[in-house]
């Protein structure tokens, strides 16, 4: 992972926005949320195995968020401290907390819960990436917002609609989780049936309302995707030293823990989801090694 800039804005002629920076909190570390009380006897089962089977993968995510939060907090530093370095850091700190409370609802079943949190995610990670070549837009709004609307008697803040579409469609690897997710998180009749019916057949639908049981499949879908996109935010951050001038030690603690991660990632007994494309050229999601147990024989199921 090497160092650079986010993006090459001082050629851009609209002004820095008025704003100034201040006050601005970052917590000293990150650790996941404990275990939440008052869960359901399967939900209750789902923190214990995945405690258990998924440790490492719990362990990557938790490193992952506390490297996360000791690198933005380098854009505290007086020289970077601007209203670029805050466009940045603001779309970083809701990447970071979508990923973490996904994780959270992972570790206790809630794996269809989890899968808005990490399209957001998602978006905001690659809005970032593209916003390194787009800071006027982020100027504009900021000089027009704060104002007062007299009609309406209101602060206008605005909306400021901004979408990285294009760095996702750019990133093989986001652009799978994206659309993943996407598909998953809908009220699309398959992924609804793998969630509430998950030993269906074309004999029988044995339907199980608000299920919280572990599945191993899902959370190892889940987590991993949790922790790509955690590797594609301290990727981004480490490449916009401009803004978060981290110091030596940290930026060799990422890399070490990105190679860790990627190790992690690259097991092919892990549940993935995969692009298949069938005979007529539609893109489909295949999804392999999904299985509830351990013990279960790992399938291929084609959405």
């Amino acid at each position: 992972m090497s160092d650079g800039h986010a993006g090459h804005d001082e050629e851009l002629p609209i002004l820095d926005p008025p704003q100034r920076v201040s006050g601005m909190r970052v917590p000293d570390g990150w650790t996941l949320p404990g275990k939440p009380s008052g869960l359901s006897a399967a939900a209750e089962d789902a923190w214990r195995q995945t405690g258990f089977l998924l440790a490492e993968d719990l362990r990557l995510n938790e490193t992952d968020l506390d490297l996360q939060v000791r690198l933005v907090g380098a854009g505290y530093t007086p020289s970077a401290r601007n209203m670029r370095m805050a466009a940045f850091a603001s779309l970083w700190s809701r990447a970071f907390s979508c990923t973490s409370d996904a994780v959270g609802l992972i570790r206790r079943g809630g794996y269809q819960s989890a899968l808005p949190l990490l399209r957001q995610a998602v978006e905001h990670v690659a809005a970032q990436t593209q916003l390194g070549s787009e800071l006027d837009e982020f100027r504009v709004w900021a000089h027009r917002a704060y104002a007062r609307h007299p009609e309406s008697r209101a602060e206008e803040v605005g909306l400021g609609h901004y979408f990285g579409g294009e760095a996702i469609a750019g990133d093989d690897e986001l652009r799978l989780i994206y659309r993943g997710a996407s598909d998953l998180g809908r009220p699309n009749f398959g992924p609804t049936a793998l969630f509430v019916a998950n030993e269906a057949s074309h004999a029988r639908y044995p339907l199980n309302f608000a299920d919280e049981a572990f599945h191993l499949g899902w959370a190892q879908l889940l987590l991993g995707w949790a922790q790509r996109i955690g590797v594609k935010q301290l990727h981004f951050g480490m490449h916009a030293r401009e803004y978060f001038p981290a110091p030596d030690p940290l930026r060799e603690r990422i890399v070490a823990h990105v190679r860790d991660a990627e190790a992690v990632l690259s097991d092919a007994g892990r549940c993935r989801l995969e692009e298949y494309v069938d005979e007529d050229g539609r893109r489909r999601h295949l999804l392999v090694q999904f299985r509830r147990m351990p013990s279960d024989a790992a399938k291929r199921v084609l959405l």
